[in-house]
């Protein structure tokens, strides 16, 4: 008989620490759901550390595939002042693929910004809850996009998506929001369409371009 009451109290003890009951009133937890100083924020805070410094990282590559575009260019100049064709179209190969993977990792590095803005003008939960979906899609292309040319990017980029997802599924606990997270459609496309148009406008404007005399001596590779 004994046994059996010390179980019954032992379940007891176990429900209530299992099911807290919550006694605050639905304006104390609407309050409480609706301040930006809350844990969320913190966590916000470290996805976004973590995409600043994925950002930094994407830099240093570029700026090391700046110098390579300009030094294959120099010399693809040469190449064609010596009337030396199949180093020039060699070269050229190079400076294509060199300027295409430039291209791939600009913009990615402009979508992580745009996500990285985002996030820090967030003031509300229900501001991250509408951030958030968007967001996580940017990641996910993101990835897809920079893996192949920085695999150890993958992992971290892996993290940072798993971070947002759990930030959106505590949102949308906490703030009691109706959110479908399908509406990533509309806004990842245009902020990456974005991206690509500011990615392309700033990679231009830092190309190498050849004068008017040199030009008309470069063959059609």
């Amino acid at each position: 008989m004994i046994i059996m009451v010390m179980m019954i109290l032992n379940m007891t003890e176990f429900s209530n620490k299992w099911v807290k009951k919550d006694d605050r009133g639905m304006g104390d937890r609407v309050r409480d759901a609706l301040k930006p100083q809350g844990p969320l924020r913190p966590r916000v805070e470290q996805a976004m550390n973590r995409i600043q410094l994925q950002i930094q990282k994407i830099d240093t590559m570029l700026a090391k595939m700046r110098e390579r575009d300009a030094t294959l260019f120099r010399r693809i100049v040469e190449a064609v002042h010596k009337h030396d064709m199949e180093t020039g179209r060699m070269l050229s190969n190079e400076l294509a693929e060199v300027r295409r993977v430039s291209k791939t990792m600009n913009n990615a590095k402009i979508a992580l910004e745009q996500v990285h803005l985002r996030l820090s003008t967030v003031h509300d939960i229900g501001d991250l809850a509408v951030s958030l979906a968007p967001a996580i899609s940017v990641m996910k292309g993101v990835k897809q996009g920079i893996s192949r040319f920085m695999p150890e990017a993958e992992g971290e980029i892996n993290e940072m998506t798993s971070t947002l997802s759990n930030l959106m599924v505590d949102t949308m606990q906490g703030g009691n929001f109706n959110f479908v997270s399908d509406v990533s459609s509309e806004d990842v496309e245009r902020i990456l369409a974005e991206a690509a148009a500011v990615a392309e406008k700033s990679l231009d404007s830092k190309l190498p371009s050849v004068s008017t005399e040199s030009a008309e001596e470069l063959p059609r590779f």
